[in-house]
């Protein structure tokens, strides 16, 4: 019996989590293809349209703050339900304003920044449920299943939602949100366990710097990591600004959604390895290995202005995202005490947002500018260089999977 196999079937409350990420992812990314083609569209500008992201990391930026300070003291199953319900009724909301009323782009931004904060605070909470309910050992795994469901909705959502937002439009995308959304905090609400609360007390004041503490002294060299991850996604934020100008020149909405599709299957051929893999051990390798393959991926995704030789490129880097993202988010439960684990994912999701938000301006200013191309370019060359000089260190290698 396959190891993810073996989780869903003596793991119930595991399913039912996994099933509502599933619900919910879906249902987000026929939400993401719609708000930003509708900007690309009416505004013709990478910085305008890079507004939406920008709204949306302020968002999750005051989002991942609140939580950080609530997430380990509070129930994770009632942080995930009540944000659930009301994300929600906001795109219920949405959906019902837009049938009598053309809305101003500074509205999809308020929304986008309303969202991306109980977003936020759903995300925190969901990754510290992982270590709730699994067992140590099956950690790489399950991370690993979760990225396979993220993976079915590249392949499905972009390239449905795509198609949906140019023959239907955004109110049909935005209602098949609202109901994936509360579908998914209904499995929440059947799925049942038992919260780690941390017994210190929560103060705003405290959480940040007793998060950065966490990190600093805990094993595995994390705060490597950190930084690392940092650093990466700085440049990223460039490259994520860039090319739905590039796109813009080369291909229309459907192409949107095909490059999303393709980054999907990459994901999911290996997510499936991971979540099958019983002999994987050294952790730190496969971290950095995924992180290079996404690198090369940007790098081929940027020589030709052409919409397959993009869609291969992204592929490619989905091959690459699986190992990272599982590697990242498995070392963080390994190397943090689970009662503690979910302060210190909000708090790097605060410092990610933080680094992405000048990215993702400047990166759209420059695209304008000049050749969005040239950027994704530079940032891809730039990442991998960097990537090559962390795998010099031993520590970052040596890290086990258990």
């Amino acid at each position: 019996m396959s190891i993810e196999k073996k989780l869903f079937k003596t793991n119930p409350t595991f399913l039912k989590i996994w099933l509502s990420q599933l619900l919910a992812s879906f249902g987000d990314s026929f939400y993401d293809v719609a708000i930003v083609w509708y900007l690309v569209e009416s505004t013709g500008s990478a910085l305008l349209a890079g507004g939406i992201a920008i709204s949306a990391m302020i968002g999750r930026i005051l989002g991942s703050s609140f939580i950080a300070q609530k997430v380990d003291v509070w129930s994770t199953r009632q942080i995930m339900l009540i944000t659930g319900v009301l994300r929600g009724i906001i795109l219920l909301l949405v959906v019902a304003t837009i049938n009598y009323t053309t809305l101003p782009i500074l509205a999809f931004y308020t929304i986008s920044a309303t969202v991306a904060f109980l977003n936020a605070c759903s995300s925190a909470a969901q990754r510290k449920s992982i270590s709730e309910v699994v067992e140590r050992n099956q950690l790489v795994n399950a991370n690993a299943t979760f990225g396979v469901s993220g993976s079915l909705v590249q392949i499905s959502s972009w390239a449905l939602g795509g198609l949906i937002v140019a023959s239907f439009g955004v109110i049909f995308a935005l209602m098949i949100n609202a109901i994936t959304t509360l579908a998914s905090t209904l499995l929440i609400w059947l799925a049942k366990w038992q919260s780690k609360k941390s017994n210190q007390a929560s103060n705003s004041k405290l959480q940040f710097i007793e998060s950065l503490k966490l990190i600093k002294n805990a094993k595995n060299n994390i705060q490597l990591v950190v930084i690392l991850e940092l650093t990466c996604l700085f440049l990223m934020g460039f490259y994520w600004a860039a090319f739905p100008i590039l796109i813009d020149e080369i291909s229309n909405a459907f192409g949107y959604g095909l490059q999303g599709a393709a980054f999907g299957i990459g994901c999911l051929i290996t997510s499936i390895y991971l979540a099958r893999n019983k002999k994987l051990k050294k952790l730190g390798i496969t971290y950095i290995g995924g992180a290079i393959f996404y690198a090369l991926g940007v790098i081929i995704s940027s020589t030709i202005p052409h919409i397959g030789v993009f869609i291969l490129g992204v592929f490619i880097s989905g091959l690459g995202n699986s190992f990272w993202d599982t590697s990242r988010q498995t070392i963080f439960h390994l190397s943090i005490p689970t009662k503690d684990v979910g302060k210190v994912f909000a708090v790097f999701e605060l410092l990610t947002n933080l680094c992405l938000i000048p990215a993702w301006i400047l990166g759209g200013y420059l695209a304008d500018q000049f050749s969005p191309t040239a950027v994704m370019m530079i940032v891809g060359l730039a990442k991998l260089a960097i990537l090559l000089l962390v795998l010099s260190k031993k520590s970052l290698r040596q890290i086990e999977a258990v």
